[in-house]
């Protein structure tokens, strides 16, 4: 199983019902193009920042895509 980790920078608009749900519903949305996928991507870390919030994701690169469960050697 190949996973990737990727890092995004996602900059919260200026209205006041934004809040971290958005941020991470927009920084799967964005991992899922990144990986080329329909599958779910994982959200594995999130800090807010100057530059808006860093956010980290992880998926798969397989094109059969694959299984996030962990196991007990990776």
């Amino acid at each position: 199983m190949t996973k990737v980790q990727k890092a995004l920078i996602v900059k919260p608009q200026n209205r006041p019902d934004w809040d971290m749900g958005d941020v991470l519903a927009v920084a799967r949305a964005l991992g899922k193009k990144l990986f080329k996928t329909d599958k779910n991507v994982r959200v594995v870390w999130a800090c807010e920042s100057p530059y808006g919030h860093v956010v980290i994701v992880e998926g798969c690169i397989q094109p059969s895509g694959c299984k996030m469960e962990e196991t007990e050697n990776e």
